[in-house]
């Protein structure tokens, strides 16, 4: 069967943004086994959101720091997008980035409010069912 060209799109842009947060995540890509990684961050529980905070702090918003304000837009825009997504697209991406911390599902779906709140992405207001 063929894709339409909205599905095409679709992928497209989803390769857009996790080539956007390659480029984020840059500082720990290959570094869930580097001791030097782990020593600097030291022990980040993923569910735990001060700790997850201070990894990103320590080496996530300074690298992001570093980019150019187009690249630092579009990766707040992409991060905007997942925010209203599903969070199926960020744990994918999060699963196969073998971060320094944080390797199962909950555990990306933790980190992403996290994440978004450290680099001033707005998160949609959820309702909570009672």
């Amino acid at each position: 069967m063929r894709k339409t060209a909205k599905q095409r799109l679709a992928e497209r842009e989803a390769r857009a943004r996790s080539e956007l947060l390659d480029s984020l995540f840059d500082p720990w890509i290959g570094g869930a086994d580097n001791a030097a990684t782990l020593a600097r961050l030291g022990a980040v529980d993923p569910l735990d959101a001060a700790q997850v905070n201070r990894a990103i702090n320590t080496d996530i918003v300074p690298a992001m720091a570093q980019m150019t304000r187009e690249t630092r837009d579009r990766i707040r825009t992409a991060l905007t997008v997942l925010a209203r997504s599903d969070g199926e697209e960020f744990r994918a991406y999060w699963l196969d980035l073998r971060p320094p911390f944080g390797t199962t599902e909950a555990e990306a779906d933790a980190i992403f409010p996290v994440l978004a709140k450290s680099l001033g992405v707005r998160l949609p207001e959820t309702s909570t069912g009672g």
